[in-house]
């Protein structure tokens, strides 16, 4: 734990010494790389350390925005009570979602919370009076606190979601190391023989999915009040699909890798946004490239070739 401790910080240093010196238009693009990583490290707890392939990060992400925008609206001056008030109900409607959804079987899991990101979005349009529908809402009043302040520019944002980071990341550190933790690694290595050995795998699963869906949400709020805009686009499919992709190029389960992973590979990918029709092209094998790499990575190379020639080899 100490080491991963250390290392996070010495990421978490690196990228506030980067961001200390970037000018304003270029601080926004690495507050939204930083915003992408704090959804990976959310959806690390649930696939990392329990084992649950979830697609929810957007409906979740968008439950703290859309929370925290309406709210603050009603309440100016309630960012201490809002705040973790949003955060704490997307934890306990994600730990309580994840009960029934895990007696659907572990091929099911990812399919049923891929259908909350539809169901988040819909309802969001159906409640436009209330959260603006397809048009969106304008975010006209920022989070505050005490002695520091409404939370307003680029600034603001990205120490809050270097803070948000390090508390995810020490609180992840430390849970992996715990007895809750080492139940999760038990019910993801094999969960029949976790459940044999008395351990309550919906329980413990339930608990790593809300704490992933309260910090998604916390992403959502900071992503909220550093666009000042939002709408269903920014919480659909492509933000949980993308969040996924992420995590499994860094590898799940670890803490650091994921994480410098966004920022290296969104800072390159955002390189090639001026070749027009050939971007997405790019895109694809910049992180094709980046998931063989990891597979090379975590399986020390491809070993099964050899097994594969050798018997055609053999009939030559």
């Amino acid at each position: 734990m100490r080491r991963e401790v250390r290392s996070l910080a010495a990421f978490l240093a690196a990228v506030a010494l980067v961001g200390a010196f970037l000018p304003n238009v270029h601080l926004l693009a690495l507050n939204q790389h930083l915003f992408l990583a704090l959804n990976v490290l959310a959806l690390n707890f649930c696939l990392g350390l329990g084992g649950q392939a979830s697609m929810a990060s957007g409906a979740f992400c968008g439950l703290g925005a859309y929370g925290s925008v309406i709210l603050h609206t009603m309440w100016p001056q309630g960012t201490l009570v809002i705040v973790p008030g949003v955060a704490a109900c997307a934890f306990f409607a994600a730990a309580w979602i994840s009960k029934p959804l895990e007696k659907l079987g572990e091929g099911f899991l990812a399919m049923a919370t891929l259908c909350l990101c539809l169901i988040f979005v819909n309802l969001v349009l159906a409640f436009a009076p209330v959260t603006g529908g397809s048009n969106g809402m304008m975010v006209s009043v920022s989070p505050a606190l005490p002695l520091l302040g409404e939370l307003k520019g680029d600034r603001a944002n990205f120490a809050a979601l270097l803070f948000l980071l390090g508390l995810g990341g020490y609180i992840f550190a430390a849970m992996r190391d715990s007895r809750l933790g080492r139940a999760l690694l038990a019910c993801k290595d094999d969960s029949l023989a976790a459940s044999s050995c008395g351990i309550d795998r919906l329980g413990v699963r339930a608990v790593s999915f809300g704490i992933g869906g309260a910090f998604s949400a916390l992403a959502g709020m900071v992503l909220a009040n550093s666009t000042g805009f939002i709408s269903p686009g920014q919480f659909d499919l492509g933000l949980s699909l993308k969040t996924l992709l992420f995590l499994v190029i860094g590898g799940p389960g670890r803490l650091v890798r994921p994480l410098l992973a966004v920022v290296l590979l969104e800072a390159l990918i955002s390189w090639f946004h001026s070749l027009g029709e050939a971007t997405m092209l790019v895109h694809g094998l910049i992180l094709a490239t980046a998931l063989l790499a990891g597979y090379w990575r975590e399986t020390g190379g491809f070993a099964w070739l050899p097994r594969l020639v050798a018997p055609a080899a053999k009939r030559v």
